[in-house]
């Protein structure tokens, strides 16, 4: 496109149809278009020599960019996406359990007989392996200043005081120890690390240290709030991978520096905590190395069959994997009472005739949202507790408990375990 008033003969002629303005990169003497779009350039030569010259070619690493053609080998040498080499503690998908291929399964194609039939069975499971959870909700001191400070109703106090809890329960059993051992507290999808944050400042790190593992990097991370409150950042390490991908043991903290493992997580998504916990089985040594665990449980609904730990338990229950992703449907059900309003408000009309189709279908069934909630936490419990077994397996002395009441967060389940 031409030049305009809208552009300069020192920045690029070509037109962002997206943003409905001129780039406004900065192009060479002589030139109409900036690098990214010099392409164009090349396109306009009549002399295919000239053509050849300007031809540019998307970056085989990224691309988002693109380079001179005949300048690609040394673009590729210093290019910034270049993969770096891999550690010796990143192995892919080291702690993937299996690698059977899911079943999905829709509620909606199983007969009304076949539902109840296996919604008995689950009651029947929960009631006898199960039962009802015991309640700790508790708040450590440490984060008393911080939850003095907030707001009750904001969701950031909410946050904390699930924080809170998490640590009361933690020293209530002994897991979290200040001081004593070289102690390694390595929390799992940390995400900006705020509980690795509350846990550090409740334990002595000249003695132990934080491991943050997460495969994003978020912006306003709390381990940096140690640089402003004038703490060592020696003893705080974050590794940037997949927890799948990560052989916990090798990495050189744990490895050379670690007597003592804790594994901690605050609503680690479905099969993400079956990862976090094959990832410290396999860290696991002959000498205990892992002290204790505590995980805060949520979206069941993400849970797989290839990474779930707890598949002996359910063998043990002659459940099978088609069972397993029933239950992982009903989950879902477990937070169904937000969906009350809208069931029972929308007028009558065309969206009403879309969407009542389920609800009136287990109406019928005499599966009101107050019993579906029931079976959907029965599900979720019931998968948790494979997870329990998995950790006594260890040996550990593993449970479940809620942590905080259902109105602080409908995933209010607590997995803990300890070194008996």
């Amino acid at each position: 496109m031409a030049l305009s008033n809208n552009t300069t003969a020192m920045t690029c002629a070509y037109f962002l149809q997206t943003k409905k303005r001129y780039c406004r990169m900065s192009v060479k003497p002589g030139r109409k278009f900036c690098g990214e779009h010099a392409s164009l350039d090349a396109a306009n030569q009549v002399c295919p020599t000239s053509a050849a010259k300007y031809a540019r070619t998307p970056c085989p690493y990224d691309p988002n960019h693109s380079c001179f053609v005949s300048q690609l080998t040394k673009h590729m040498e210093k290019c910034n996406s270049k993969p770096k080499p891999l550690p010796e503690y990143i192995k892919e998908n080291i702690n993937v359990v299996d690698n059977n291929e899911e079943i999905k399964v829709n509620l909606g194609t199983l007969s009304d007989e076949e539902l109840l039939a296996i919604i008995a069975r689950i009651s029947k499971i929960h009631s006898e392996f199960v039962g009802d959870l015991p309640v700790s909700v508790g708040r450590h001191p440490v984060l008393e200043p911080t939850l003095a400070s907030l707001t009750e109703s904001r969701g950031s106090w909410r946050h904390v005081f699930q924080s809170s809890s998490i640590l009361y329960n933690m020293a209530k059993l002994g897991v979290l120890t200040s001081g004593e051992t070289r102690s390694t507290y390595v929390e799992f999808g940390s995400g900006r690390g705020q509980l690795s944050y509350a846990v550090g400042q409740a334990v002595n790190l000249e003695t132990d240290a934080l491991l943050m593992i997460d495969k994003s990097s978020p912006r306003h991370k709390h381990d940096n709030r140690y640089k402003v409150d004038g703490e060592s950042h020696a003893s705080i390490h974050r590794v940037r991978a997949d927890i799948a991908d990560v052989d916990l043991g090798q990495v050189p903290l744990v490895r050379n520096d670690t007597k003592r493992l804790v594994g901690i997580g605050k609503h680690l998504c479905g099969a993400a905590t079956d990862l976090a916990l094959n990832c410290l089985h396999r860290a696991n040594n002959p000498n205990g190395l892992v002290q204790g665990v505590c995980i805060a449980l949520c979206c069941h609904h993400q849970c797989t069959w290839r990474h779930y730990v707890g598949k002996a338990f359910f063998k043990e229950l002659n459940l099978s994997q088609t069972d397993f992703a029933i239950m992982r449907a009903m989950t879902s059900w477990a937070v169904c009472g937000s969906r009350q309003a809208k069931e029972h408000s929308d007028p009558i009309g065309e969206n009403e005739a879309k969407t009542s189709i389920l609800p009136g279908r287990y109406a019928a069934m005499g599966l009101d949202i107050e019993r579906r909630e029931n079976i959907g936490r029965q599900c979720k419990q019931i998968i948790d507790r494979g997870r329990v077994e998995f950790l006594s397996s260890w040996p550990l002395q593993a449970k479940l408990l809620y942590y905080v009441e259902p109105d602080i967060s409908p995933e209010n389940v607590l997995l803990l375990a300890h070194a008996s």
